[in-house]
C-alpha cells in the first residue's frame, strides 16, 4: 500500500468523525495559534516531556496517566498542556456526544482534584486558562468570561468542576467527566479523611469514566495524576504504586536531571545504593562498596557529579526533591524491614533438596512427589522430631509444603518482666524442605498424592514425623483423619487468622536462630510480605516491582505476582518445631553440678551457689525424703532452674 493511500484512508476517518483535524502534538507546543506563545514556539518544552507528550496524544489505549518523580521537573505544566491538547482533540470533533454514542444536550466535566476551597484558588486550573486565553485558536471556539483581572474561557460543551473536601457538593459520581487533573492533594497538612475522601472521589470518577468514554480499550479522554515523592509514603504514592503495570496506565517517574537541559551536565556520574530500613543510603565510592550493595540486593542509581555536594550533604532530602526517591520508608510495610535478616540465615553448605521451584501436575497424574525430593541434602538425623505444615490449594492458588525440626540451641540474652536481663536457652529451627506444587490450568491438586508424599517421609524415609497442620480444617478432615491413623498428630493452623505466628517468626528470624537453604522463589515472598497494623494481617503484595539480572549481566525492572504458598508452609513447619519443643538440661551446668553434688559437705552448697545462683537448703522433712528418695530434694529447684 503506498503512501499516498495510507495518507487518503487516515483522511477519510478523520473527515468521519472530525469537522476539523486535529493538529500533531508538536505544531500544538509549537504554533503561536495553539500554545506556542506560551512555549516559545516550542522551545522552553524539555525533549523528555515532548516525548511524553507525543506519547500521550497517541497512545490511547494509555487513558490514565501518572506523573510523578522529583520537585520542580514540571509535572504540572505538562499534565495542563496535556489537558489542552485533549479539549482541541474533542472540539475538533463535529459531533462529540455522537463520537461516544451519548444523546446531546449536556455537558463533559473537566474535574481539577485538589484541595482548595475554589477553582480560581488551584494552580493547575489557573494555568489551564493562561494556556488557553494565550491561544487564538481557542479563543475563537470559546467564549470569554469574567472580568479583566479573571478572565476566563468557557466552551459550550465542557463545564470546570472543583473536586475537594473543602467545596460544598465534593463528588462527581454524577457528572460526565471527560478530564480530570489530581494535583496538589498530597499536601503533609492535609487530613487523612480528606485524603481518603478525595481519593475516593477519584477512584469513582475512573470508573465512571470507564463506563462511558472507554471503548474497546480506547478512549480520548485523559485522566491525570500528578505527584511529587514525599518524606513519607503518601496515600497518593501507595495508589501509584499498586497502578503499576496496568495496561490503561502511562506512568513517568523521572529525576531532576532527566527533565533538564542536558548541556548542563558533564556526562560524568557517581553511583548511589539507597540501602533498606537498616542500611541508609549512602554514595559508593569504591568498587567494593557497589559489590557489596549488589551482593545485598539494594538498588543502585547514577546520578550527575554535578549534583555530588547535595548528596554528601543531605542525602535523603536529596534523594526525595533531585530523585524523585523516597527512602524514608522504603521497607515500612514489609513484615522484615531489610532483607538481610533473612539471608544472614540461608546456610550456604546446606542445599535444596527440592529438585523444582514449582511442580506442576493435575489430579489423575501417576505422580510420586517423594521422587521430586533428593534425601541425602537433609542433613539434620531422621530421629529428631518433625514437623510439616500443609497450606492447602486446590485450583488457582499454589500449595506449599514445609518440613521442619529444632536442630540445636542458642544462648540469648532475655529481658525479665523486671527489666533485668538472663542469658536464656532458646531453639534453632532448620528447614528440611520446602515444597510448592501448583494445578495445570482447568486442573485440580491430587491432594491424595501429598498425603502419600507424608506418609512416604515417615515410613520409607523413616523420618521422626510427629506432627502436621493443615491451614483449612473443613477442607483437610480426610487428610487429617488420614494422618493421624498412620501415627501422625494432626491439628488445623491457619497464618492468615493468626498473623501473631509470622511475628514471632520474623522474631526468631532476627535473632538468627532459623537455618534454610536459600530458596530464590521462598526468599521473594518472605522478603515482600506486608504487615497491615490496622487490619491485623499478614499478607502478600498484589504485585511485586522486581529487579532481575539478565543474561548479559544488566538488570530489568519487572513486575511479578506476589504469593505466600512456600512462606505459609514454611512458617507454620517452623512455628510448629517450636511451640512443641522442649528445653533440655544445660549440659555443662548438669557436669558441674554432678562434680559439685560429689564434693564435700561444708563446701557443697557454696560451689552449686556459684554455678546456678541459688543455694540449696537441706530438707528436714523426713517423708519428703522417702517420697523423693531416688531425686535427693535439695537439688529439684536446681535441676529446674538448668532446664530454663
Amino acid at each position: 500500500m503506498s503512501n499516498n493511500t495510507i495518507h487518503s484512508y487516515l483522511d477519510h476517518l478523520y473527515d468521519l468523525d472530525y469537522k476539523e483535524r486535529p493538529v500533531s502534538m508538536k505544531e500544538f507546543l509549537s504554533s503561536p495559534k495553539f500554545l506556542g506563545n506560551v512555549t516559545s514556539r516550542g522551545k522552553t518544552v524539555l525533549p523528555i516531556w515532548k516525548d511524553v507528550l507525543d506519547d500521550i496524544s497517541r497512545e490511547d489505549g494509555k487513558y490514565i496517566i501518572i506523573l510523578t518523580g522529583a520537585i520542580g521537573t514540571g509535572k504540572t505544566v505538562t499534565a495542563v498542556e496535556a489537558v489542552a491538547y485533549v479539549m482541541h482533540r474533542i472540539l475538533c470533533l463535529k459531533d462529540p456526544f455522537a463520537y461516544f454514542n451519548k444523546t446531546g444536550g449536556g455537558k463533559m466535566a473537566i474535574v481539577f482534584f485538589n484541595l482548595t476551597k475554589t477553582l480560581g484558588e488551584g494552580k493547575g486550573f489557573n494555568l489551564l486558562q493562561s494556556y488557553l486565553l494565550s491561544s487564538p485558536w481557542f479563543r475563537s471556539h470559546g467564549i470569554l468570561c469574567g472580568s479583566e483581572k479573571n478572565k476566563r474561557i468557557d466552551f459550550p460543551i465542557f463545564e470546570y468542576k472543583l473536586a475537594s473536601p473543602q467545596a460544598q457538593g465534593f463528588g462527581f459520581v454524577g457528572a460526565d467527566v471527560i478530564i480530570a487533573v489530581m494535583d496538589e492533594v498530597d499536601s503533609q497538612i492535609a487530613s487523612e479523611p480528606q485524603k481518603l475522601r478525595i481519593m475516593a472521589a477519584y477512584e469513582a470518577t475512573v470508573r465512571r469514566f470507564v463506563t462511558r468514554f472507554v471503548y474497546d480499550n480506547q478512549s480520548i479522554g485523559r485522566l491525570f495524576l500528578v505527584a511529587s515523592k514525599q518524606e513519607k509514603l503518601s496515600f497518593l504514592n501507595t495508589f501509584i504504586i499498586k497502578m503499576h503495570g496496568a495496561k490503561e496506565v502511562y506512568i513517568v517517574d523521572i529525576a531532576f536531571w532527566e527533565a533538564s537541559d542536558t548541556s548542563n551536565y558533564s556526562g560524568e556520574k557517581f553511583k548511589i545504593s539507597l540501602g533498606d530500613t537498616f542500611f541508609p543510603p549512602k554514595i559508593l565510592r569504591s568498587e567494593e562498596g557497589v559489590k557489596e550493595a549488589i551482593d545485598r540486593k539494594f538498588k543502585i542509581i547514577d546520578v550527575p557529579i554535578e549534583y555530588m555536594d547535595d548528596f554528601e550533604r543531605d542525602i535523603v532530602g536529596a534523594l526525595r526533591d533531585l530523585a524523585g526517591i523516597s527512602i524514608t520508608q522504603l521497607r515500612t510495610t514489609k513484615l522484615f524491614a531489610s532483607e538481610s535478616v533473612l539471608t544472614a540465615c540461608y546456610d550456604k553448605n546446606k542445599q535444596d533438596p527440592v529438585r523444582v521451584q514449582t511442580i506442576e501436575t493435575g489430579l489423575h497424574d501417576d505422580v510420586n512427589f517423594l521422587n521430586y525430593i533428593d534425601i541425602s541434602r537433609i542433613r539434620v538425623s531422621r530421629n529428631i522430631p518433625r514437623f510439616i505444615h500443609v497450606d492447602i490449594a486446590f485450583t488457582g492458588d499454589a500449595l506449599g509444603l514445609g518440613m521442619s525440626c529444632v536442630s540445636g540451641w542458642m544462648k540469648v540474652n532475655s529481658m525479665r518482666e523486671d527489666g533485668t536481663f538472663a542469658t536464656v536457652k532458646k531453639p534453632v529451627v532448620e528447614t528440611d524442605l520446602s515444597m510448592r506444587i501448583k494445578a495445570r490450568h482447568g486442573d485440580q491438586i491430587p491432594i491424595h498424592k501429598v498425603h502419600q508424599l507424608i506418609l512416604d517421609l515417615k515410613n520409607v524415609c523413616r523420618f521422626n514425623i510427629v506432627g502436621c497442620t493443615f491451614d483449612l480444617r473443613i477442607a483437610s478432615i480426610t487428610s487429617m483423619q488420614t494422618l493421624e491413623l498412620a501415627g501422625i498428630k494432626c491439628d488445623s493452623l491457619s497464618l492468615d487468622k493468626s498473623p501473631q505466628l509470622y511475628r514471632g517468626f520474623k522474631d526468631v528470624v532476627n535473632e538468627g536462630r532459623w537455618t534454610c537453604f536459600y530458596d530464590p522463589f521462598l526468599h521473594f515472598e518472605l522478603s515482600n510480605l506486608e504487615d497491615d497494623p490496622v487490619k491485623n494481617k499478614i499478607d502478600h503484595p498484589k504485585e511485586v516491582s522486581d529487579v532481575v539480572i539478565l543474561d548479559d549481566g544488566s538488570t530489568k525492572e519487572v513486575v511479578l505476582s506476589g504469593s505466600k504458598d512456600k512462606s505459609d508452609g514454611t512458617v507454620g513447619s517452623v512455628m510448629n518445631a517450636l511451640d512443641k519443643c522442649t528445653t533440655p538440661p544445660d549440659a555443662e551446668i548438669m557436669r558441674k553440678l554432678f562434680a559439685a553434688i560429689s564434693a564435700d559437705e561444708g563446701k557443697k552448697a557454696d560451689l552449686i551457689e556459684g554455678i546456678v545462683g541459688i543455694s540449696p537448703k537441706p530438707i528436714n522433712d523426713e517423708k519428703t525424703k522417702q517420697v523423693n528418695n531416688n531425686a535427693p530434694d535439695i537439688y529439684k529447684e536446681i535441676l529446674k532452674r538448668c532446664n530454663q
